[in-house]
């Protein structure tokens, strides 16, 4: 996982910095952003962004954030 502060994790989609740099702050900004855009991304990564958003909604814990959270590290460009 990255450092937040010396590597920030930036949304594929919009470039926007989260919060707090987090990966899982990032996962956090693409459920509540919710556009078409960022719906698309999720959905280009093999996962359904509605299931992951009931699921959050609907499931104690964080488990749809954190999955979020581990594809849009994988998906990041190497340094």
């Amino acid at each position: 996982m990255s450092d937040p502060t010396n590597d920030p994790v930036i949304c594929p989609v919009c470039g926007k910095k989260a919060k707090t740099g987090s990966a899982i702050d990032c996962a956090r900004h693409m459920f509540g952003t919710g556009d078409k855009p960022h719906r698309e991304w999720v959905n280009a990564q093999g996962l359904s962004f509605i299931d992951l958003l009931i699921d959050q909604a609907t499931t104690p814990g964080n488990a749809s954030y954190q999955i979020l959270a581990d594809v849009i590290e994988k998906t990041r460009p190497k340094k």
